[in-house]
């Protein structure tokens, strides 16, 4: 903090001086783009040395993870079939991977539509869309030779 208060006290004495000094124009630009500039390259540096800190405390941490854990043995799976694309993968794995994630329990929630149980989502949205934009009327629609040039 001291830094700081150091620096705003000399930017204020080279303001003085500037102001009791006769320069020119292209002097005073010259003087505040120094200032400007010398203010980044601090900026510049010291978020420099934050990341070297913090990407050396990160590589120290994935080393204390990377330690070997002993693995139970399982038994060698066959290798499944592979999954056509167009499959969608079931709610049980999806709920399962939630669960994981959250660490606890989850509640599985489904959303029906009295009448539309067939109807996928992005269809419905389709829908209203399209329901949402009406046809124009005949007389509303004018012919191209009635146009005025």
């Amino acid at each position: 903090m001291s830094v700081i208060l150091e620096t705003t006290r000399a930017v204020a004495e080279v303001a003085q001086v500037s102001g009791e000094i006769a320069m020119a124009p292209w002097e005073r630009a010259l003087l505040g783009f120094g200032i400007v500039m010398s203010a980044l390259v601090g900026i510049q540096a010291m978020t420099t040395v934050v990341g070297l800190y913090f990407s050396k405390a990160g590589n120290a941490s994935k080393k204390a993870e990377a330690a070997p854990k002993a693995a139970p043995a399982a038994p060698a799976a066959k290798p499944a079939a592979a999954a056509p694309a167009e499959e969608e993968i079931p709610l049980a794995v999806i709920l399962a991977a939630a669960a994981y994630m959250v660490g606890g329990q989850i509640r599985s929630v489904t959303v029906t539509i009295p009448g539309r149980d067939n109807v996928t989502w992005t269809s419905q949205g389709r829908q209203s869309i399209y329901a949402s934009h009406g046809a124009k009327a005949p007389g509303a629609v004018s012919n191209l030779g009635t146009v005025k040039k």
